[in-house]
C-alpha cells in the first residue's frame, strides 16, 4: 500500500468521533430532564408547586388543627366545603380527647366503673348538611363517620364526589358530668399521582377554604 493511500485511509476514518459527542449530549439532556422531573416532585419550591398542580396534585387543605373544650350534654362543630371538580378526597387526621376540669355535680362512675371508662372520650361525626340539620334534633340519621365515644382516634373519612358542605362535629351528648378537652387536627386529602411520602417531603399541606365552628349547648 502506498503512502498516498495510507493517508486517504487515515482522513477517511476521523470523521467517526462526532457520534460520541452526540452521546455525551444526548446523556445530559437526560440528566436534565431527570433532574427536572426530581425538582418538580421534590422541591418545595412555589414554581415547583405550579407544575405540581398543572400536573393535577391539590395538596391537602387543613380544616382544622387547634385545641378545645366541649361542655357536658353539648357538642362542637366546624363546617368545611369541598371544592368544585374535586375527586376521590377524604377527611383525614387524628383527635384526643380528655376529661376536664369542668365537671357538673361528683361526676360518680357506675357501680362497675365502666359509665367512668365510657365518659372519658369524644364522639366525632362527620355528616351532609341534611344529615347535620337531622342530628340536631336527635332523630336518627346517617353519617359518613362515626367514632363512638373514644379517648383517641384516627380519621380516615371517604366523602362523596361532589361539592358540598359537610360537618365535622365533636359531641359530648352522652356525658352528664363531665367537660372535655379535645385536641383535633383535620385536613382534607386529595387522591394524587404524586406519591403520599413525596408529597410529605415538601410539605403537601396549605391553609385554604373558610371554616366556620360554632358550640352549642
Amino acid at each position: 500500500m502506498s503512502s498516498a493511500n495510507a493517508s486517504d485511509s487515515a482522513a477517511s476514518a476521523a470523521p467517526a468521533r462526532p457520534p460520541r459527542k452526540r452521546h455525551s449530549i444526548l446523556w445530559i439532556l437526560l440528566a436534565g430532564f431527570v433532574a427536572a422531573i426530581f425538582w418538580v416532585l421534590l422541591s418545595p419550591n412555589p414554581y415547583a408547586q405550579v407544575f405540581r398542580e398543572f400536573g393535577g396534585e391539590k395538596p391537602d387543605q387543613i380544616v382544622l388543627e387547634k385545641a378545645f373544650s366541649v361542655s357536658p350534654h353539648s357538642f362542637r362543630y366546624y363546617r368545611f366545603t369541598v371544592p368544585d371538580g374535586s375527586r376521590a378526597v377524604s377527611l383525614v387526621g387524628q383527635f384526643t380527647a380528655s376529661v376536664g376540669t369542668g365537671k357538673v355535680g361528683g361526676g360518680q362512675a357506675g357501680t362497675d366503673g365502666q359509665m367512668q371508662a365510657a365518659d372519658d372520650g369524644i364522639e366525632l361525626v362527620i355528616l351532609t348538611e341534611a344529615e347535620f340539620a337531622a342530628w340536631q334534633t336527635g332523630a336518627s340519621t346517617n353519617s359518613i363517620y362515626n367514632s363512638g365515644p373514644v379517648s383517641a382516634g384516627k380519621v380516615h373519612a371517604e366523602l362523596p364526589q361532589s361539592a358540598a358542605d359537610y360537618y365535622a362535629v365533636f359531641s359530648n351528648r352522652f356525658s352528664t358530668t363531665n367537660l372535655k378537652n379535645v385536641n383535633a387536627t383535620l385536613h382534607l386529602h386529595f387522591d394524587s399521582w404524586v406519591p403520599d411520602w413525596i408529597r410529605h417531603l415538601h410539605g403537601g399541606t396549605w391553609v385554604g377554604g373558610a371554616s366556620y365552628n360554632g358550640f352549642v349547648r
